[in-house]
């Protein structure tokens, strides 16, 4: 990593925390996310009524177009220029990928979490722009159980976004990373990230956050061998 690029991210770093509304909570903004989306789901699985095994096969069909969903809008909406996706790449492209690089991917104090989680606003947006007339059809053509596990996978799978990425941008050593480094694949998931945050790679690979599922069906997985990285890290490349 060379000077000048510390020297940026430095910078936009205190540029971007100077401009923090003082108001602004990270606890509070990472509850009411996760208090928005846990309701949505407990209310859908209460109102199922003996879901069929075929209607509960909507639930991982809906978490795979959750999963293409988190890639199509990671690559070409938070990494290229859209006239309707300007927004969320100036906040992903922009500040993101500039506050964290592959050598500080940690976050440093809990106001940090404004630049990894989305905005609480976003979560509404998904509900009511999304699931609410995407249910309906579902409970008119097919039925109201079909319609409230949609609903309960598809918030599920924006809660399993959230949760993966905000893991990965947790200091090392935290006794929280802790908890994560004993689920499975999670090391190898974080890197992948890391990976991406490379600044020559963010816009060509690992779009994945959840599951790496499209990124190698589509051919945009890259791996490096951690040793390695940490070589090139070391060196100054």
């Amino acid at each position: 990593m060379t000077m000048m690029n510390l020297e940026a991210m430095a910078k936009f770093r205190a540029m971007y925390r100077q401009n923090i509304s003082p108001n602004y909570s990270g606890g509070l903004h990472m509850l009411s996310v996760l208090l928005v989306g846990l309701s949505v789901i407990a209310f859908s699985l209460s109102q199922l009524a003996g879901a069929s095994f075929f209607e509960w096969i909507v639930f991982p069909l809906t978490m795979l177009v959750v999963n293409f969903a988190e890639y199509y809008a990671h690559r070409w909406l938070g990494h290229k220029k859209t006239r309707y996706g300007k927004l969320f790449y100036s906040r992903h492209t922009g500040d993101h990928h500039s506050f964290f690089l592959e050598h500080a991917m940690d976050y440093q104090a809990v106001r940090d979490w404004r630049v990894v989680l989305f905005p609480v606003y976003l979560i509404f947006a998904f509900i009511i722009g999304l699931i609410f007339p995407v249910g309906y059809l579902l409970s008119e053509a097919v039925s109201m159980n079909v319609a409230f596990i949609f609903s309960a996978a598809a918030i599920s799978g924006y809660l399993l976004y959230e949760t993966m990425h905000f893991s990965y941008h947790i200091p090392r050593g935290h006794w929280v990373e802790k908890l994560f480094i004993i689920i499975p694949g999670w090391n190898a998931l974080r890197h992948l990230h890391v990976l991406h945050h490379k600044r020559d790679k963010m816009g060509e690979a690992n779009f994945n956050i959840t599951l790496p599922i499209f990124d190698f069906l589509l051919g945009s997985l890259f791996w490096q061998d951690p040793d390695i990285l940490n070589a090139e890290l070391e060196s100054g490349l």
